[in-house]
């Protein structure tokens, strides 16, 4: 969720010093993400490229949930 965003990269911002990582800059870059990125998941879903992972857990459990997926399309693959 774009509040859970909001919050880990404020708190990434406040743990690393980047300046970067000020609400008004993360608001941008989400509504860039929104408008720009986001419509690439649909096409993907469509082609069943698409590989979704809950990215609201803890970072290891993130983790995980990536490898394991990506472990999944190994076969696929090739």
């Amino acid at each position: 969720p774009r509040d859970e965003l909001m919050r880990r990269l404020l708190e990434r911002g406040a743990q690393s010093g980047r300046s970067d990582d000020n609400a008004e800059v993360i608001a941008h870059r989400l509504d860039v993400y929104d408008t720009k990125t986001r419509p690439m998941l649909d096409y993907y879903a469509e082609r069943e490229e698409l590989v979704s992972v809950d990215g609201s857990c803890s970072v290891e459990e993130v983790t995980k949930a990536v490898i394991d997926a990506l472990e999944a399309l190994r076969p696929r693959l090739g």
